[in-house]
């Protein structure tokens, strides 16, 4: 009996088995790359969808608003004063042109004398005191000097016809003229009793000096006023026709 030899190669089991375990092995490793990525992918999926709802549910931020500043309290408007209207007075006596005149509220008696052109010649401008203000409806006269008449006769108006020297008249009830004490009101000063704003209507004689001069007294006579600190002779002679010790 002959023996026929099979003439194809014989293969080892070991030889078949290498390539499917190689095949395994690339397979297996491919899907473990899959399984990477699409993990990979899915986290990066949820963190952008993440990041993207907490995106649009974040709050909105509040919106400015410019307020107006605040307006500033209303400042009371001052009450209106009236404004004085004029003064007509009425000058008299040696004067140049005596009449109706018209001032300036708070004018005074030598404003007057000047509207109407000024005093006469022989006038003595010291029987009217020209700083005392005026008001409304007064008469300022200025006595006249006397007339001579005949050979060295002198004449004048009786006393009781000539207006009163100085400013006269109805007052308003709030004017209070400097000047127009009892004193006064017969046409002279009493310097025993005459109060100081009465003494101080004197030409010369202000607050201090009416001071000294009430503390001085009494006097016998209008010369003791030399002995007032501040009183002269030319002072007294100034004077002289004004006041009294009477």
């Amino acid at each position: 009996m002959s023996t026929e030899l099979d003439p194809r190669p014989t293969r080892s089991p070991v030889t078949e088995t290498a390539p499917r375990m190689a095949e395994n092995t690339g397979a297996s490793t491919a899907l473990r790359y899959m399984g990477l990525g699409f993990l990979l992918g899915f986290l990066l999926s949820a963190i952008f969808s993440g990041a993207l709802m907490w995106f649009l549910r974040r709050p909105a931020p509040p919106a400015i608003v410019l307020h107006p500043p605040p307006t500033p309290a209303p400042t009371p408007a001052p009450s209106p004063t009236a404004t004085p209207g004029p003064l007509w007075v009425f000058v008299s006596g040696g004067v140049h042109n005596p009449g109706l005149v018209e001032l300036p509220a708070g004018a005074r008696v030598g404003d007057a004398l000047a509207k109407v052109g000024g005093l006469l010649p022989g006038a003595d401008p010291a029987l009217v005191n020209q700083a005392e203000i005026v008001f409304d409806g007064a008469q300022i006269h200025v006595p006249l000097p006397q007339l001579r008449t005949g050979a060295g006769a002198s004449s004048a108006l009786p006393p009781a016809s000539q207006p009163q020297s100085g400013v006269s008249g109805n007052l308003p009830p709030t004017a209070v003229p400097s000047g127009q004490g009892n004193a006064r009101a017969a046409g002279l000063v009493n310097i025993n009793t005459a109060s100081a704003e009465e003494l101080t209507s004197l030409p010369g004689i202000g607050p201090v000096k009416a001071a000294a001069i009430i503390a001085n007294r009494p006097y016998n006579a209008v010369e003791d006023l030399e002995r007032v600190t501040g009183i002269g002779p030319s002072t007294v002679e100034k004077l002289t026709p004004l006041v009294t010790t009477n």
